[in-house]
């Protein structure tokens, strides 16, 4: 295993306690492959079944949605150390529910659910890491359906937020164009303008180009 691909399992939450050399060790237990992705490619089709645990160690993937107007709407963003549908690994209906492309050049860490299985029953940490990642997923879309009521600077206040807890700065540099951005919240790029404007005039905002501070 190579620096670049244990330095992404260590960036993985369901790691978090464990050990490199521990994690080392756990891999040569089970079989598993290392997937490159060019940007571009597609990692999944939404309905496409998901059969694998996979890791992102390097790179950066998108999952998104057509919308009901034939637009497609960016539904989150995958880095280094984010697994990729941790949900639907063991559920019943197990279909990605969207398409998850590659935004740069990527490589995916993958298991096959059986081993991953096998991994959470014989290491308690890796269990509980696994249960904790599954209940932020729904913290996550608990927020999301919020977000059905609330206004547009709202919407937007609080994706800042949780940009400001990911980056860990107060400048933020947002990686969406201005109707990606729109589209990630179901909204006219003129609406999101307006709003960004008005919380830059309030004081709230500062925003240069794709680089926006929080005051």
């Amino acid at each position: 295993m190579n620096t670049e691909t244990l330095e992404g399992l260590m960036a993985c939450p369901l790691f978090n306690g464990i050990s490199q050399d521990e994690v080392i060790e756990m891999m040569h237990t089970i079989r598993y492959r290392l997937l490159s992705y060019r940007k571009g490619d597609l990692f999944a089709m939404a309905g496409n079944p998901c059969l694998y645990a996979d890791i992102v160690v390097s790179g950066e993937m998108a999952a998104s949605l057509m919308g009901p107007s034939g637009r497609i709407v960016r539904i989150t963003m995958h880095h280094s150390g984010n697994m990729l549908a941790p949900a639907f690994i063991f559920a019943q209906d197990n279909h990605y529910p969207v398409t998850v492309e590659a935004l740069k050049d990527t490589q995916v860490f993958r298991v096959s659910a059986a081993d991953m299985e096998r991994l959470l029953q014989t290491d308690s940490r890796l269990a509980r890491n696994y249960i904790r990642i599954l209940s932020n997923i729904i913290s996550y879309l608990t927020k999301k359906v919020g977000m059905l009521s609330m206004t547009v600077k709202e919407k937007i206040e609080l994706f800042l937020e949780e940009e400001c807890k990911r980056q860990q700065t107060r400048l933020l540099s947002i990686n969406m164009t201005r109707q990606e951005m729109a589209d990630y919240f179901g909204i006219q790029k003129y609406s999101l303008q307006r709003s960004l404007k008005e919380l830059q005039d309030e004081g709230t905002i500062r925003i240069d180009g794709r680089t926006i501070q929080l005051l």
